[in-house]
């Protein structure tokens, strides 16, 4: 990641590139003048994430650095030693992503603060609704700005039907005059749905009603803007909230996942299961649900000991996860058993998957202090195509897993099978 400099103070440019460089491990490149700044950017300049900018350059009294980085559309954040309230509000205006005082002691290392918060930015998406389209416009233009990823749609139908595809927005902004449905409705539908709790919601509006404020927040949102907005504040309260929202969610992915193999556990896997199985039903999507279970893992733990038994669990969740990737949804069941909902594809690839996690974990070769400890798996594999609850498809597979330790393990059992065996 490259981040260009345009700074000509020599100790403070040194001071920033040594945060930057050494405890970030950016790239950076210095620029102490115009003449410097204007090579700079003639070769790639769309290889700069992000520029810092000295308003106050030698020789650039009308902000002419600034204005030459937002011409070759770098990002950029503003920092100045003076900032009038009348520059503030003409920088404001143009496609900066943020400005930083040089007040005090605690200016380098807010610049950097800047500059790390608005590249996360990047990671953050936004939903925008709202049925005007130049305010669309407008709260859009403002999110691309400080890099946010922004999705803009003119209705709550349409939000709605964007929400049904994907639960990975960090914030919606939803204005309360629309068609089909007002904000209000729209908000109290969104937290309706449990899987949408940690995505934040700010509602916005123009009206002078000052009780549509609770009324927001009492159907869900965690914010309310009064239109015409104050850009700044606008900008800070997206922020915060974002960062509100990447705090829930790293907290969620802590619990969710297994303490010992790292990768989900039972409860994330009963939590995003039905979620993930509505939306491959909805699109026509061939699944699975598969349980892989360690044979004679007990006699592992009596012959070796606990410790290698750990080892053995970790290697085999290693591998899983390693085939199932992106995916198939992969958690750790309890025990020796893990769960595996095999999405988009046909019951047929869905077997030939399971036999070939049964042959790999036949050939794994698993090292401990006490040598090498072979292992093999069983599985039970239910096809998901009816109507069903996402516990009845779990017990089927747990059932046909129980008929493949009964069949002498190292096997994969299914539906199919039993037809085999009745005939046989």
């Amino acid at each position: 990641m490259e981040i260009l400099l345009v700074e000509d103070s020599r100790p403070y440019t040194a001071a920033l590139m040594q945060r930057l460089e050494v405890d970030y491990g950016m790239k950076v490149t210095s620029c102490q003048t115009l003449e410097l700044l204007a090579s700079a950017l003639e070769d790639k300049p769309e290889r700069f994430a992000l520029s810092l900018i000295d308003l106050n350059l030698p020789g650039t009294p009308a902000g002419e650095a600034l204005d030459l980085v937002l011409a070759k559309n770098v990002p950029a954040i503003v920092f100045t030693a003076s900032f009038s309230d009348l520059r503030r509000k003409q920088v404001l205006t143009k496609h900066i992503a943020d400005y930083v005082l040089k007040d005090g002691q605690n200016a380098i290392e807010n610049l950097v603060k800047a500059t790390i918060r608005i590249l996360s930015n990047r990671d953050s998406h936004v939903l925008v609704v709202d049925g005007s389209a130049a305010m669309r416009d407008m709260l859009s233009e403002q999110l691309l700005r400080q890099l946010y990823r922004v999705t803009a749609v003119g209705s709550g139908r349409q939000a709605l039907e964007i929400l049904d595809e994907s639960n990975e927005f960090d914030l919606a902004l939803i204005t309360h005059l629309m068609p089909e449905m007002n904000g209000l409705t729209l908000v109290e539908q969104i937290r309706h749905r449990g899987e949408l709790d940690d995505m934040r919601i700010v509602g916005v509006s123009s009206l002078e009603d000052r009780s549509l404020t609770a009324r927001f927040l009492r159907a869900g949102a965690n914010d309310f803007l009064q239109q015409p907005l104050v850009i700044e504040e606008f900008r800070w309260r997206v922020a915060q909230n974002v960062q509100i929202t990447g705090q829930i969610r790293e907290l969620r992915e802590l619990a969710s996942r297994d303490y010992l193999t790292g990768i989900y556990n039972r409860r994330h896997f009963f939590e995003s299961g039905p979620r993930k199985v509505a939306l491959n039903r909805k699109h026509g999507r061939g699944q699975a649900l598969a349980i892989v279970d360690i044979d004679h893992f007990k006699l592992i733990n009596d012959t070796y000991g606990h410790e290698v038994g750990d080892v053995v669990l970790k290697a085999v969740a290693s591998q899983l996860n390693k085939y199932c990737g992106q995916s198939h949804l992969l958690s750790r069941m309890g025990g020796e058993e893990f769960g595996i909902l095999i999405s988009d594809c046909s019951f047929a690839d869905a077997r030939r998957f399971c036999e070939f996690i049964r042959y790999a974990m036949e050939m794994l070769p698993i090292t401990t202090d006490d040598g090498n400890v072979k292992i093999t798996v069983s599985i039970g594999l239910a096809e998901i195509a009816d109507q069903e609850t996402f516990d009845n498809y779990l017990n089927a597979a747990d059932q046909f897993l129980y008929m493949a330790k009964n069949a002498g393990r190292n096997c994969v059992f299914s539906e199919a099978d039993l037809a085999v065996r009745a005939v046989a």
